[in-house]
């Protein structure tokens, strides 16, 4: 389905419009701008294993349906899709979960794009076991900060899923490591979020912490991961529920959590500020709607987040929940959680910066920002790059030649409600030297 907002959060079903009215056997889709024209393109694989879609944006809602002439011809049984660049070249490619329908392997499958939005199969890319079956849920996320996106895998049952690591060129391989779940009931979904301020990305995870309950597992910063639901977590209620979702409810700077509950309305774990969580009841009205997902966002323009959930099993209806007064407006700036070091640049060479950003909450397609940019001589020129969306929390930036260093910059991210924030001036040197050295080995540009 796709809803309209006119602006103050009511919706209007346009799907007949925009897709078509199409109808799938779907679970996950993934949004992002696979072509380059600045606009929201839509990929959805199908749970039976049937030809997925590829939805491109002609702008105006309107999209359509160029799956024959983009994608390759293998179809993947997925329930889970993700956009992201995961090879480094600026555009974005898609991982879409396999194996949904007979249980894998495979459980995944990786299409490159070649920057125009045509995408073909990188076989081999991707390791062949995970631990437990059925994929439900992708997250493309950097969990071992090197800049580069890697995959966590949520398996719906019989354990964990899988965590593989990216080589920088879009080869992935089983590393680092996922605390095992803490009961064996079904989990759904997978969210990443810094819920201790230390810059790494934490998971949380529905109904494996005990007993329905959700577990938190902490990034040690190397991609490995403990169970630290018992010393973290304080009074959640133990019931059936389908996700957590990260915002900053109290806009105190840090992030809560939000559990999706199928089994009550939905449920705020307040942060204290170091990932300590504490149960704060009845801040989400009835009813209880058997919510599936949800994410936030200002759907009314209030600078207030929202929240908005899909419902099934004991409801067709989606739910809007608008913030009220008790909601704060947010003053919070993004935070700009890492940025790499470009090393010693060529002089001939354009250096490609990439850094993780943070705002009011965690969404599918990344934090709702105004804009993301490099700043160059800050105080001086002061030289605006803009910077791509490119997966999980990071963006990135291609930076122009500088004919000598060093060269000092900032990160910078301007959310939706005009809050600015930048990382420290930082520096990165120039080789007076060019790259193109004959004979040497070295290539040119």
């Amino acid at each position: 389905m796709i809803y309209a907002n006119n602006g103050s959060g009511s919706f209007s079903n346009v799907s007949a419009a925009a897709v078509g009215g199409y109808l799938g056997n779907l679970r996950q889709v993934a949004v992002g701008d696979v072509n380059g024209d600045g606009l929201p393109d839509i990929y959805a694989p199908q749970g039976d294993g049937s030809a997925p879609v590829l939805f491109m944006n002609q702008g105006s809602l309107v999209f359509a349906d160029q799956a024959a002439t983009r994608l390759p011809a293998t179809y993947p049984a997925g329930a889970a899709a993700r956009m992201g660049d995961v090879d480094n070249d600026g555009d974005l490619d898609i991982v879409a979960g396999d194996g949904y329908a007979d249980s894998g392997p495979p459980f995944a499958r990786l299409y490159l794009n070649d920057g125009g939005g045509v995408f073909s199969e990188a076989i081999g890319s991707l390791p062949a076991s995970i631990s437990g079956i059925d994929v439900s849920d992708i997250e493309l996320v950097d969990v071992d900060r090197d800049f580069d996106l890697d995959l966590v895998l949520s398996a719906h049952s019989g354990g964990i899923g899988a965590h593989w690591l990216n080589d920088g060129t879009g080869a992935f391989s089983a590393g680092g490591s996922l605390a095992p779940p803490a009961s064996g009931s079904f989990h759904y979904n997978v969210t990443p979020c810094d819920v201790d301020g230390d810059g790494d990305l934490d998971l949380w995870f529905d109904n494996i912490g005990g007993g329905l309950t959700e577990q938190l597992q902490i990034n040690d910063g190397s991609g490995s991961f403990s169970d630290e639901t018992a010393l973290r977590v304080t009074g959640n209620p133990a019931t059936d529920d389908n996700g957590v979702a990260c915002a900053d409810v109290d806009n105190d700077g840090d992030l809560d959590a939000v559990v999706i509950s199928l089994g009550t309305p939905e449920r705020l774990l307040q942060n204290d500020g170091t990932g300590r969580f504490t149960y704060v009841p009845g801040v989400f009205p009835a009813p209880t709607d058997c919510s599936l997902w949800g994410e936030f966002g200002d759907l009314d323009g209030d600078g207030r987040l929202d929240l908005v959930t899909g419902q099934g099993e004991c409801s067709s209806s989606d739910e809007v929940y608008l913030g009220s007064i008790l909601v704060p407006i947010d003053t919070q700036p993004p935070r700009i959680l890492a940025v790499e070091d470009p090393g010693l640049v060529p002089a001939d060479r354009m250096p490609v910066l990439r850094f993780a950003v943070q705002d009011a909450s965690v969404a599918d397609a990344g934090p709702h920002l105004d804009r993301a940019f490099v700043l160059i001589d800050p105080d001086g020129a002061a030289l605006e790059i803009d910077a791509d969306f490119i997966g999980g929390d990071l963006f990135r930036a291609a930076l122009p030649l500088a004919a000598g260093g060093p060269v000092s910059f900032r990160a910078c991210a301007v959310d939706r409600e005009g809050n600015q924030g930048c990382s420290a001036t930082l520096q990165y040197a120039v080789d007076p030297l060019p790259e193109a050295l004959f004979g040497d080995g070295f290539e040119g540009p």
